[in-house]
């Protein structure tokens, strides 16, 4: 995880310097996001989710949920699952335009009225980029920024923190079962039912970055 972690930020770097060399439209709102990005791959820890992990904590969700479930286990954060939590329709990947979703990445944002930014202190919501083997036909750059990264990323979608939750039917969003992962980990985490662990590493670890963990316990309430 920690060699996903530096492809993913080296991906992340290379469309900042495509969008500098160009007058890019929305350059400003790419680069918030980007910055967003990489905040969350520097301060969370990777966390490991195997797949029946997974199914139990979208099993036990309940709802509606507190939104704020969302940010329990961090502020920013990072998942990456064992097998792929769904198949989205976002960013238009593959032959057939569906994609598999990898691995989560959120950070914490405020909205202006006109842009979003980067906000720990008082986040109205987090931004949560989905990311995936396949690659995205919906890019405005070179593929080529991936071409070092086992994963890409696909596209956005905010998730507000200021009321309870439902999510979505699967029938009528893809993205539903990603919700519902991210509230059922928030509120086991709340609730004390998760416990993790420290995931070894051989090298290649950045010094002064939170080290890889995996959700290796759920335990009764």
């Amino acid at each position: 995880m920690v060699r996903i972690r530096s492809e993913l930020a080296e991906g992340y770097r290379r469309i900042k310097h495509h969008i500098a060399g160009e007058n890019y439209a929305g350059g400003e709102t790419v680069n918030t996001m980007i910055d967003g990005a990489l905040h969350a791959l520097s301060t969370a820890p990777p966390t490991w989710l195997r797949a029946g992990t997974v199914a139990s904590l979208r099993d036990e969700l309940v709802v509606p949920a507190p939104a704020t479930d969302l940010t329990v286990v961090g502020a920013s954060g990072f998942l990456v699952f064992q097998r792929p939590v769904t198949l989205s329709t976002l960013g238009d990947a593959g032959p057939a335009g569906i994609a598999p979703i990898n691995a989560l990445l959120w950070w914490p944002a405020d909205f202006d009225g006109h842009d979003l930014h980067l906000d720990e202190a008082e986040p109205v919501m987090i931004v949560v980029h989905a990311l995936s083997t396949y690659l995205t036909a919906e890019t405005s750059w070179s593929p080529a920024v991936w071409s070092d990264s086992t994963l890409t990323d696909l596209g956005m979608f905010p998730l507000p923190l200021l009321r309870d939750m439902v999510p979505p039917s699967e029938t009528k969003d893809d993205l539903a079962p990603a919700i519902e992962l991210l509230l059922g980990l928030g509120a086991a985490a709340r609730e004390q039912r998760v416990l993790f662990e420290s995931v070894a590493v051989s090298g290649g670890g950045e010094t002064g970055q939170p080290r890889p963990r995996a959700v290796s316990v759920l335990v009764d309430a």
